[in-house]
This record gives structure tokens, sequence and C-alpha cells, in this order.
């Protein structure tokens, strides 16, 4: 199942899918401290339409429209890419400001996964659905664009599906799918579903009503699944009988 961890050391950035690592570095000393410190709320931020679609236009003339991307990751100054070339071994990574000016870096891949599993067509991805996201992110949490950090177009580690992952101050994230629809918090999710879980606990083991009523096969499993399952929402839906 494919897995997605994505994290910068310093000037580099190690991407995880499905068992393949990426790594490239995106620059760093002579990075310009506008796009560090741009703010989301910024007018030239890349959380806004057109100033993105400027970026993605520019990341177009590199690799075609038809291009498979391994991740797409949108910061309020700039946007970092890496891209597929059909090889198991290497791609192509990408940084655009939001001047549209694009700088490529080399992009090593390795580990046991299969590419095919670990791609989405760039053609999928809308500019308009990040500022939304990032919109409705911001107003669902009660804050302003400037406390969301970054949105990713990833392979979800759960589904295996493409989707985005809007990003805030704290960790704290939400997902949706690439067209923007579904837009949900994993926590929420996984509070619900362990709510569930423990409802479904109390039938199958008669209720909590009769006390000296003997628990019913597959109440002490059902328990045993939720409990490994942790907090993850999908783990937690699967034990349901």
């Amino acid at each position: 199942m494919p897995l997605l961890r994505f994290s910068i050391v310093s000037t580099v950035i190690a991407l995880v899918v499905g068992g393949i690592v990426a790594i490239t570095s995106l620059g760093g000393a002579k990075d310009s401290i506008d796009e560090a410190t741009r703010k989301g709320g910024d007018a030239k931020s890349m959380f806004h339409q057109q100033p993105l679609d400027k970026a993605l236009t520019a990341i177009r003339g590199k690799v075609g429209d038809d291009a498979d991307l391994l991740q797409l990751a949108v910061y309020p100054g700039y946007v970092a890419v890496e891209v597929s070339t059909g090889s198991e071994d290497e791609g192509r990574a990408f940084k655009v400001d939001s001047k549209g000016h694009v700088k490529e870096f080399p992009l090593s891949l390795s580990g046991p996964g299969r590419l095919k599993d670990n791609i989405f067509p760039l053609a999928k991805l809308d500019a308009a659905t990040v500022e939304k996201l990032a919109a409705q992110v911001s107003q669902k949490e009660s804050k302003g664009l400037d406390d969301v950090t970054h949105v990713i177009a990833m392979i979800d580690p759960v589904s295996g599906k493409p989707g985005w992952n809007v990003y805030l101050n704290g960790s704290k994230y939400w997902r949706a799918s690439l067209d923007g629809s579904g837009l949900s918090n994993p926590d929420d999710e996984a509070r619900k579903t362990l709510d569930q879980a423990e409802k479904t606990i109390e039938q199958v083991s008669g209720g909590s009503g009769g006390g000296a009523t003997a628990a019913k096969p597959g109440a002490s499993d059902l328990a045993t699944c939720i409990q490994e399952a942790g907090t993850d929402a999908a783990k937690i839906q699967a034990c349901a009988p």
C-alpha cells in the first residue's frame, strides 16, 4: 500500500512513496528571503490562483501537459515538484517561484516500491482548487491563510489514490480529493470511527444494561483489532463486523 512521507532536512527534500525514496536538493543559502518568509495571506502567495497558475504553466512548459508526478508541494513563496520520467531510478525535480522562474535539480529514486503505484497526472491539478481548499481549511479552523503552511498533492497512504493535504501550523492537516471534494480532518474522522467502534463493541458484547450477560463470540477479537488499529481511521473501520 502506498506510503508518502515528506520531510525537509537542511536543503534536502526526501520523499518516500510506497517504498520509493526520492532525494533532491532544492537549494539553500541562495534562496531568497522573500520565498522563505512569505505568508499564505500575502497577495503574491502561491495559495492564490493567479500565481499558482503561473507556476503550473511554467512546470508544464518543462515537462509537458501529460507528465506524471510523484508529488507537488505548494508553499506561500514557491512550488516544489517531483516529476516521473518513467525510470525507476531517477526523475526530475523543479522549484518554481512566484515570478515563474524555474530551477531544476537532480532527483534519485530508490526502494522496493513500484513507480506506477506512486504517480498521478499533472493534468489533474488545478490552481483554483488549491486556493479554495486553503481558504476552506483556514475558515474551518477559525484561522487565516497565514496559518496554512503548505498544500501537497500526493498519493494517499491508505487509499492509494492521489489527493490534496492542507497543512497548518502545529502539523494539523486536512485532506481532500484532487478535485477538492471530500474535505475532511483525519483526526475528527478517527474520533468518530472510534466512537462508532465502541458502540459496536457494546452491541457485540450484549450491551451495557445486561450486567450478567455473557459476551458474544467475536467481542474480544473486535476489541483487540481496535486497540491494535490505534488512531488509524481506515484500520478501525476495517475492524467493524
